[in-house]
């Protein structure tokens, strides 16, 4: 099902395509027998998922079942949004949008698979250095520390004041930390080095600020952008 309540409300309670759908094979013989089938291609709808929905409803006795490792991931955003999701330790299945609705490199993501098996994928590693790793998609460091933060809780990055349309999915949520207490590195690359391991790189990008410098009359004055230091963090995971 979306995690997101208001698609539910406009599309009902059905197993959305775009966080996966598996058949079994008895099911599936059911609904391609010809007397199913033929009424199933009836149905005037014209996406895949309501059509399976509605051909279960209509002409079998089966209702879905939702896994909540399958993510339908209906929100849009920047590059931001979905981090809430990826840092939540949480063992993902499916992921849905992650190149249309906001941008996260999946493949990228998923190359630490080749070195540490599908489990690792996304897996969270909390130091007693007040840094989290999120394998795969950022490195957190939380210069206030980590004790007051339930980590059992999955931070709402999404839009503000929208824990209601997300909880029945997600949840538990807490509310999304400012940034001065939340520093993200966020994975930019990561590659195979044969006959060694898979290399991560992660990095913080320091701010940039405008700042207006005048050189005597008013024809002199200019904008210049001010840019201070990234950190950069290299993880490799042996082969």
């Amino acid at each position: 099902m979306s995690d997101n309540i208001d698609q539910i409300r406009t599309f009902g309670l059905l197993p959305f395509g775009g966080g996966g759908i598996f058949v079994s094979v008895p099911l599936a013989a059911k609904i391609t027998s010809p007397e199913v089938w033929e009424k199933c291609m009836e149905i005037p709808d014209n996406q895949g998922d309501q059509i399976v929905s509605e051909c279960l409803n209509m002409h079998t006795r089966v209702r879905p079942t939702f896994d909540q490792g399958l993510n339908q991931m209906d929100f849009r955003g920047d590059d931001n949004v979905a981090a809430g999701y990826f840092e939540s330790g949480r063992q993902m299945l499916t992921v849905h949008h992650w190149r249309s609705w906001y941008n996260v490199d999946m493949p990228t993501v998923g190359l630490v698979g080749k070195a540490c098996g599908n489990e690792g994928l996304l897996m969270r590693w909390v130091f007693d250095n007040n840094f989290v790793l999120s394998n795969g998609y950022s490195i957190v460091e939380y210069p206030n520390g980590t004790d007051k933060i339930n980590f059992e809780h999955v931070e709402m990055t999404m839009e503000a004041g929208s824990i209601p349309k997300y909880i029945h999915k997600i949840g538990p949520l807490r509310e999304k930390l400012p940034d001065e207490d939340k520093k993200t590195f966020k994975m930019l690359d990561a590659e195979i080095v044969e006959g060694w391991g898979v290399r991560q790189t992660y990095v913080e990008r320091a701010p940039r600020e405008k700042i207006k410098e005048e050189k005597g009359g008013e024809e002199k004055k200019k904008e210049v952008m001010i840019y201070g230091d990234d950190r950069v963090v290299e993880l490799v995971w042996l082969f």
